[in-house]
């Protein structure tokens, strides 16, 4: 029988992420998926991703708005740590290869999405979802020794 030290179940972009996460850290992965990996239903997050990233923007903002538009049910302590988070998930995506949209000057842009009081969302054209759990994927190959997939 087969052991892990972590056990993930799906394969989308949370679960690929959390994978690439204990790998990195060292940890024996599994990883339970009813598809396969790049066919998880991420693959239709088409929007973007939304981080408070850019000079005038703030993780405060960022977490006013994601609670205003959760209609204030939302765990505000987990949107809070999202918020504080998320810019620097975009920077890492962006160093592991996710390929996000660029302004003209060349920095990463942006485009406002969603009731977001700031242009914050960072895109790939319209297949964001489907870009990172690429790029995930291919994160996890460089593990192959210690991250077994169990798919279909």
């Amino acid at each position: 029988m087969p052991a892990h030290d972590v056990l993930i179940i799906g394969a989308g972009l949370a679960g690929q992420r959390a994978a690439l996460a204990a790998a990195d850290a060292g940890a024996s992965v599994a990883i339970l998926s009813k598809v396969h990996p790049v066919r998880s239903h991420s693959v239709a997050a088409a929007g973007g991703i939304n981080a408070a990233l850019n000079p005038g923007d703030s993780w405060e903002s960022h977490a006013y708005d994601t609670v205003k538009g959760s209609d204030y049910l939302g765990d505000q302590d987990a949107i809070e740590i999202m918020c504080r988070e998320a810019p620097a998930e975009i920077l890492h995506l962006e160093h592991i290869g996710v390929t996000f949209h660029r302004a003209d000057s060349g920095h990463l842009g942006t485009r406002a999405f969603g009731g977001a009081s700031a242009a914050r969302t960072f895109y790939v054209a319209d297949i964001t979802g489907q870009a990172i759990l690429h790029v995930l994927y291919e994160q996890l190959m460089k593990h192959h020794e210690t991250v077994d997939r169990y798919e279909e």
